[in-house]
């Protein structure tokens, strides 16, 4: 996602800040899980909430927009994606075994069959028992805000609301997104391994939110959770796609 010369740039500004030893990455709920087959084309679902294991998704935007489910290490080809009008809400259900994220996006892009990372990640995935698990993550940029909420008892909330983070962002954290409009960059840089982070954008994300509420990084905390009947409610805010 970095151009060559400011990614040399950042290579060098991270070397610093390596994962230290002994941190695990995280993959939320997926012990146990065989991956799947990548899909070769996308399933547009009707977003009919039919009460089962998925994500009930909210459009708090003042557009329609549309939101693409990835499976991990597919990301040339959406699994499945809903279209929902604005301020109104749509339903996208699991498959068994699904781990994965949902994005903002637009049919022209996502789904052209290269893949288009940038932004941030609703991370989710179903496990044996039949839980799920999720997460908000800007390690791969920040697109816009997301909340995430558990549909059983607990109700836990993770993720964050404010859409000045995104919209008052300094020029110096952002990058083009596919699409030509502009995000918060990755606070990682893609590929490295161990994960190598980007200083400037850690440093302006770390100031405005809270580590304990999503993914800044991989070094922090581990703002999982995880909602027993398989079901999650998830609000995108107003972003850029």
């Amino acid at each position: 996602m970095l151009n060559s010369v400011s990614l040399f740039t950042s290579l060098l500004l991270a070397m610093a800040t390596a994962r230290p030893s002994g941190i695990s990455q995280r993959t939320p709920g997926s012990g146990g899980l065989v991956p799947r087959a990548c899909a070769t084309k996308a399933e547009k679902v009707d977003g009919v909430d039919t009460n089962g294991k998925g994500v009930v998704i909210h459009n708090a935007d003042s557009e329609t927009r549309s939101f693409f489910m990835y499976d991990n290490s597919c990301d040339n080809v959406p699994s499945k994606y809903v279209t929902i009008g604005a301020s109104g809400t749509g339903f996208i259900p699991f498959s068994a075994g699904f781990q994965g994220r949902v994005v903002r996006g637009t049919e022209e892009l996502n789904l052209d069959g290269k893949p288009h990372r940038l932004g941030t990640w609703l991370e989710m995935s179903l496990d044996s028992q039949g839980w799920a698990w999720g997460d908000v993550s800007l390690i791969r940029g920040c697109d816009g805000p997301v909340t995430i909420q558990a549909l059983d008892s607990s109700g836990v909330i993770r993720g964050f609301k404010d859409t000045s983070v995104l919209f008052d962002a300094p020029a110096n954290v952002l990058f083009p997104k596919d699409s030509g409009v502009k995000v918060i960059n990755s606070t990682e840089l893609e590929g490295a391994n161990p994960p190598l982070v980007i200083p400037a954008v850690v440093s302006y994300l770390s100031s405005k939110l809270d580590y304990s509420m999503q993914y800044i990084d991989d070094f922090h905390d581990n703002p999982v959770i995880t909602s027993t009947n398989g079901r999650f409610s998830a609000t995108f805010y107003q972003g850029r796609h």
